[in-house]
């Protein structure tokens, strides 16, 4: 039986599967390689907690609605309360979002309804010129506070300043090595940005986005927090939260003049009435990091398989997939690729990873599990003949 699992990565990924394992009685490591956690792009001040809306037909099969239903849930109960403020969240309405929403939803009047201009003025606390999706329930998290208490658990040891190295496995378990040493464990999740030097997860694809933050003192007496494109939080500390740029491949975390402007300039666009009372720059603050994402959007959680890719190239492709031998090796998991919306998704991927290396049923449709497989990636590119290496017949 699995009793030891180390998870690598201390941000919101690795502390929620670090989280869901320990509460089911495994003993958990976790290594991270800064010397706190979230420091990565867990590390903003403050995370929406909101969903992605689709139309009425889509939403029980979407992952980013079932997944804000679920983090809700969790983060209403001790000990996570404290660290979310449920502010409710308006959506200034969009031409999509007057496609996509109205009452054949079925969260219509329970998680989401509209408020004309007046309306959400009267909610929010401040002028809006348009009509917004209201988010009741909706909020944001401060982020230390709840990365610190998942990985306050008693079954859970974090080691801070140490860099993996790589993994093996051997005897049915994993060594890892890392700066501090070697661990064994009988199950390992990877659950990192990208930039890792660890190869068991090469063949899955994941792209930097940078995305700066801004931070400015009390201007406004804003109640709920406001989502646009951007989004605008109401004070929290003193501060209110501006953000984000989005810039793809672009792997410098320095904080820029020009994104405080940018971050501004958007929000003067959706809510001019508060943009003219912005502080100067001088008086702004911000933070600068990196969002990896997949091709697809939707992040790689559940058991990877890093043989794969070394294997199919001996296979041409066809339409259905070749039955190949389960691999020897010790579970190994990820979690990977959340991009924006780690602190709403990362625990369905939580959850995934732990029915995976319990071997219990999962309470999560099928269809969730296929969506996040990790591998799907590189069964695509074998499907399209990128992978296969023709044997050169012999002389």
């Amino acid at each position: 039986m699995t009793q030891h699992i180390v998870v690598v990565g201390a941000g919101i990924a690795g502390a929620s599967c670090a989280w869901v394992l320990a509460n089911r009685g495994y003993r958990i490591t976790v290594l991270d390689a800064a010397s706190k956690p979230g420091s990565g792009g867990s590390g903003n001040p403050l995370a929406i907690v909101y969903p992605k809306l689709v139309n009425a037909e889509l939403t029980p099969n979407h992952l980013q609605s079932l997944a804000y239903l679920h983090t809700l849930a969790l983060l209403q109960q001790p000990p996570f309360a404290e660290h979310f403020q449920q502010t409710g969240v308006l959506w200034l309405d969009q031409e999509r979002s007057l496609q996509d929403v109205d009452a054949s939803h079925p969260w219509w009047q329970k998680q989401v309804w509209r408020l004309d201009a007046e309306a959400a003025s009267e909610q929010a606390g401040v002028t809006l010129n348009r009509s917004a999706l209201w988010f009741p329930d909706a909020g944001f998290i401060r982020t230390d506070g709840l990365l610190r208490t998942l990985l306050a658990h008693e079954n859970i040891r974090t080691l801070f300043n140490t860099r993996v190295c790589g993994a093996e496995a051997l005897d049915s378990r994993w060594r890892i090595s890392s700066t501090q040493g070697y661990f064994s464990a009988d199950a390992l999740v990877l659950a990192y940005a990208g930039g890792s030097a660890i190869s068991l997860t090469d063949g899955l694809p994941l792209r930097p986005v940078r995305g700066q933050i801004s931070q400015f003192p009390t201007a406004f007496p804003l109640r709920t927090t406001l989502c646009y494109g951007g989004y605008l939080t109401p004070s929290d500390n003193g501060n209110h939260c501006v953000g984000a740029t989005f810039s793809p491949m672009d792997l410098q975390t320095d904080i820029r003049r020009q994104d405080h402007q940018f971050n501004a300039n958007e929000l003067g666009k959706s809510v001019p009435s508060v943009a003219e009372s912005l502080p100067p720059f001088d008086d702004w603050q911000g933070r600068a990091s990196l969002r990896w994402q997949t091709p697809d959007f939707s992040p790689m959680a559940g058991r990877h398989d890093p043989s794969l890719l070394h294997v199919l190239t001996a296979y041409p492709p066809r339409k259905h997939r070749p039955e190949l031998a389960t691999p020897d090796l010790p579970p190994l998991y990820v979690s990977i690729g959340h991009g924006a919306k780690g602190y709403t998704q990362a625990w369905v991927a939580a959850e995934i990873i732990a029915n995976g290396i319990s071997n219990t049923p999962s309470p999560w449709p099928d269809f969730i599990a296929k969506q996040l497989a990790p591998d799907r990636f590189i069964w695509r590119d074998w499907q399209r003949g990128r992978l296969w290496t023709p044997r050169r017949a012999r002389s």
